[in-house]
């Protein structure tokens, strides 16, 4: 692991200033560590930004990793980015250099990849074989208000609704992964009453996602609640509040819109 990732957790403050599109200016990029040690650390993930923020919210995924303090940089230069991203274990790369790629990356160290070129997912699908992948659009909150949302419904949910999640899902079939993020206290619920009426949770990556209403309950605004809710939420932690949407799905794109999201024009591709 990187220095400044070992020593988030105390020190002053060393504060490197890089153009950041989402401020007038600029935002300071924060690094706590020793004030003896603050020289030359922090390169990589300068160079990672320079990089990412020329489409910000198409490489949301991977800024927000670094931003986050939970990436592993592999390779930062002008001609891209490859991390290791420590909480869902998953190589992600925006990479327009495949042939540096393809030298860098041993696909055999990795079970799971997010990448934005398409060249890099095929080599990667067509050589580790992997039968299950996915394409979407990201979206991000980039604004810094928090949404008015009122609603007080909405509780972290208990192993106690672990069925109910995991056979409501339909997008993911994986008992195990669900469960983790209950303990982790990533998964909510909105209560209809003492009914549960849906739920929404953050991925391990970072994401927002796992949003569901059950269908006795649709059309009363609660995934909207739902992921409003989480944005705030993540605006508390001062993160910027991110989600995936897979290609075709209609409803998703919608609710992303009103609730004020940007969307990017580039797809990630999830393989697993």
């Amino acid at each position: 692991m990187n220095e400044v990732a070992r020593k988030r957790s105390g020190g002053p403050f060393f504060c490197k200033k890089i153009k950041w599109e989402r401020d007038i200016i600029c935002i300071k990029i924060i690094y706590p560590c020793k004030r003896s040690d603050a020289m030359g650390l922090g390169k990589l993930e300068i160079k990672a930004i320079e990089y990412l923020i020329k489409d910000e919210i198409a490489n949301i995924d991977i800024l927000e990793a670094i931003r986050r303090g939970v990436a592993d940089i592999i390779y930062a230069g002008a001609d891209g980015v490859i991390i290791y991203e420590q909480i869902s274990r998953a190589c992600m790369a925006s990479m327009c250099n495949f042939e540096k790629f393809k030298r860098l990356v041993n696909i055999d160290n990795y079970d799971f990849f997010a990448l934005h070129q398409k060249n890099l997912v095929d080599w990667v699908k067509n050589t580790k074989k992997f039968s299950d992948y996915f394409e979407a659009y990201q979206a991000a909150y980039m604004k810094k208000e928090k949404i008015d949302n009122s609603f007080d419904g909405i509780k972290k949910l208990s192993r106690k609704y672990l069925d109910c999640v995991s056979r409501s899902y339909n997008a993911m079939e994986d008992r195990e992964y669900i469960e983790e993020l209950i303990d982790r206290g990533h998964m909510w619920g909105i209560f209809d009453g003492e009914k549960l009426a849906g739920f929404i949770g953050i991925h391990s990556e970072g994401s927002i996602g796992l949003l569901e209403i059950f269908p006795e309950f649709r059309r009363k605004g609660y995934g909207t609640k739902l992921e409003e809710f989480l944005i705030n939420y993540f605006l508390e932690l001062n993160m910027i509040p991110f989600c995936q949407v897979m290609l075709g799905n209609e409803k998703s794109f919608e609710l992303q819109k009103k609730i004020g999201m940007e969307i990017s024009k580039e797809t990630v591709t999830w393989l697993f």
